[in-house]
């Protein structure tokens, strides 16, 4: 008896060790100081909608990269940038055009609160700041005519502050948990559509909200299944052209899944497969005053990945 006893109490203190012992690719690790991490995803994207009974189609392909330094064990800070190559909008009856180049870079940081290792749950909070660093230019295409614009117009011109924050625990080797809920405000920008005479138009600032739920499980050391959701609240948009002309886009719902199956090679180097898919809401849009409405919003994207931790 007293042996049995003896053995539960040195597997329970086993499994509670390896609860706390978070491992590069756990869904909460956190980056020490001194170490650095190199992450890139090539994906595959189509996005589409249909703007009253006009369909619109985006494809291409889109580069991810993120460089991450540990300045300490509880903070770390983190330079994003991303790149679209050969995203090209195709519109009913209509001429296509290309979106490519680079996004606004992401600067960021992430502090841990609290370590599992020390109480129950990994508590982050963080920092993002999105800069605007060149002109955004939105493209436009007529019957016979187009005018390319570039990716930091197509996907967001203006400059953000996102405050967010994060709690998760790994209870065994296999499961761990992560809610993350965050605030991203925009503020006013400028964009331009391009075509024998320019048409800027000024945007005025917004505010989405966003909560995201995650789950990995690691069913061997090697091997890590990661799915997660995110619904955001995209706040309302409004904007005004040079001619006059007022533009407002109604507050919306987005819902977002991605899945993402990780092997590691090497302790410090992983492989990834990333899928993803939205299902998002139809809202209102007003030009003028005309009342258009945009509906029947998709998007996916798959592709791979690497992750390297020096």
């Amino acid at each position: 008896m007293r042996k049995m006893i003896v053995a539960a109490a040195v597997l329970a203190v086993t499994s509670a060790h390896a609860a706390e012992g978070l491992k590069f690719g756990d869904l909460n690790y956190f980056f020490k100081a001194g170490q650095v991490n190199a992450l890139a995803n090539f994906n595959s994207s189509y996005n589409k909608q249909k703007v009253v009974s006009t369909m619109e189609e985006t494809r291409g392909y889109i580069i991810e990269t993120q460089l991450t330094y540990g300045v300490s064990d509880q903070l770390n800070v983190f330079l994003g940038l991303d790149y679209a190559y050969d995203l090209q909008t195709e519109i009913s009856g209509n001429s296509d055009y290309d979106n490519d180049g680079l996004a606004n870079p992401a600067l960021g940081a992430n502090y841990r609160l609290m370590n599992q290792s020390a109480t129950s749950y990994n508590i982050d909070l963080g920092a993002v700041a999105r800069v605007n660093v060149q002109d955004a230019e939105t493209g436009s295409s007529g019957v016979g005519t187009s005018e390319d614009g570039n990716y930091a117009g197509y996907k967001e011109s203006r400059s953000s502050l996102e405050v967010n924050g994060k709690i998760g625990r790994k209870w065994n080797e296999s499961n761990e948990w992560q809610l993350a809920a965050g605030v991203e405000y925009f503020k006013d920008g400028e964009s331009t559509a391009p075509g024998t005479t320019d048409v800027d138009s000024d945007l005025d600032s917004s505010m989405d909200l966003y909560l995201r739920a995650a789950y990995q499980y690691r069913p061997v050391n090697e091997i890590m299944f990661l799915l997660s959701a995110q619904a955001t609240q995209v706040g309302e948009k409004k904007s005004e052209d040079d001619t006059n002309t007022k533009t407002t886009e109604d507050s919306h719902m987005d819902i977002d899944m991605h899945f993402t199956v990780k092997y590691l090679v090497t302790d410090t180097f992983i492989t990834k497969f990333n899928y993803g898919m939205s299902r998002n809401a139809d809202f209102d849009l007003k030009t003028g005053a005309t009342s258009d409405e945009v509906s029947n919003r998709r998007e996916n994207f798959f592709g791979l990945g690497v992750d390297f931790l020096f």
